[in-house]
């Protein structure tokens, strides 16, 4: 016989009939306000309001208030002193709040409650295991998915989809793609959310030629693609340095006349950009209505490789927003393009927008220093890599002795040289170049 849930108030058994509808009707008052709250202001009032009516033992009733705080609060801090409040909640109710708790800024959160529910001997079901999993993979936290896992397991959970899907991202998230491929090819069923964990996890992981290969099986069984998966093969491509199946891929999205949204169409640039394909590149570049940093970088990267540091410039200059890699980019260009004063010139206007170098960035304004030849500034640049910490870097070093060679400082190099603690096979082919070059044989 099937039997309907009523609302939980205490001491019903008690109300007269007058008062039970009273306490009925402000439920639902409360209920309904809880759902449309609009700020955590309103929310603590709508609270204050529960515990005046005496509803505080609704535990349906204390749930909503904190879904709601955890969409309106600035932390979970609220939502959490509520939910302590909630004596054994019933495991349906604990799932919609471990769904928001893994959905929030602060995933983490969903490990401790799960943890408490367990030390308080309150159970878990299938429906339990996607949120857990999921927090799991956001904090890349093996250990306790893999305890997760087995849990799982022992309560025969493990062959349910959702369950397969949210171990599949587990381990991809944390790394351990054979793990995840294992999970993967045991599913049954397979919809385009795991085709996607799955091609994205071998992307993370830098196995660009997987994620082609494994999108072949995609292409062979009855799951569609989605924008997601193609922004993911087409950045592979790029990774992988394959135009010839970008542009078979790009021809394939026009032929179904998809939607090309600015995620793909910044994809495809990308892709084409890295490629060294800048004229398709630039074509569809100039059709973004937003030209967001890392496309822009793409373009002006592509165009430097190739040495066109003009139209490098040009991009790099009609850029709102420029991130480090972005500079360390152009300043790579004009290295490269044996342009080195453009270089140097370029490093001091980023250090005055507040742009701090990395590695990359130095190894670039140390060769521009060298193909300049100038002492004067081999010795400022130097005295930069020691005050930044880049002294410790073994190839920031050996550029530092091919530059104070090229610059015509043969003590400058040895000094370089008799400073550093490690060396390898091109610190001492930089010194005996050194030496040569100076046309002291003898100690070459």
């Amino acid at each position: 016989m099937a039997t309907t849930t009523q609302p939980v108030f205490p001491f019903h058994s008690h109300l007269n009939p007058t008062t039970f509808r009273h306490h009925h009707n402000r439920y639902s008052h409360l209920s309904s306000a809880l759902t449309s709250a609009a700020s955590f202001t309103h929310l603590k009032q709508l609270h204050a309001q529960i515990l005046r009516s005496g509803l505080d033992r609704s535990n349906s009733l204390l749930l909503k208030l904190v879904v709601s705080s955890c969409a309106l609060s600035p932390t979970l801090d609220y939502a959490l002193s509520v939910f302590n409040q909630v004596p054994k909640p019933e495991t349906h109710l604990s799932n919609r709040f471990l769904r928001e708790l893994s959905r929030s800024n602060e995933p983490e959160m969903t490990l401790l409650v799960y943890e408490k529910l367990r030390r308080e001997g309150l159970g878990v079901d299938r429906f339990s295991f996607p949120a857990l999993l999921k927090a799991s993979s956001r904090v890349s936290s093996l250990i306790e998915g893999m305890e997760i896992h087995g849990l799982a397991a022992k309560l025969g959970f493990d062959e349910d989809p959702f369950v397969q899907t949210g171990l599949v991202r587990l381990y991809s998230a944390c790394g351990r793609i054979s793990e995840a491929r294992m999970m993967f090819d045991k599913m049954s069923h397979r919809d385009v959310v795991t085709w996607s964990i799955m091609i994205d996890g071998y992307f993370q992981g830098g196995l660009f030629e997987d994620v082609l290969v494994l999108f072949e099986e995609m292409k062979s069984s009855n799951v569609e693609p989605d924008e997601i998966i193609f922004s993911i093969i087409i950045s592979s491509c790029g990774r992988a340095g394959n135009l010839c199946y970008g542009k078979a891929i790009h021809e394939f999205i026009t032929a179904k006349d998809m939607v090309i949204d600015p995620h793909l169409q910044s994809a495809l640039v990308t892709m084409y950009a890295s490629c060294g394909s800048m004229e398709l590149a630039h074509n569809l570049y100039d059709q973004l209505s937003q030209k967001h940093v890392v496309v822009s970088t793409a373009m002006v990267s592509g165009y430097s490789k190739l040495g066109q540091v003009k139209e490098a410039r040009l991009i790099f200059d009609q850029m709102a927003e420029k991130d480090l890699v972005c500079w360390s980019a152009m300043i790579s260009g004009y290295a490269e393009s044996e342009q080195p004063q453009e270089a140097l010139e370029l490093f001091e206007k980023m250090q005055v927008c507040g742009i701090k170098p990395d590695q990359v960035t130095m190894l670039s304004v140390i060769s521009a220093c060298a193909h300049l030849g100038a002492l004067d500034k081999a010795k400022l640049i130097h005295i930069y890599v020691d005050k930044h910490g880049f002294d410790e870097s073994l190839s920031v070093n050996n550029a530092l002795i091919d530059m104070y060679a090229k610059c015509g400082s043969l003590e400058g190099a040895r000094r370089v040289f008799n400073t550093m603690h490690k060396k390898n096979v091109i610190t001492w082919t930089s010194i005996i170049s050194a030496f040569a070059m100076h046309g002291d044989a003898a100690n070459a």
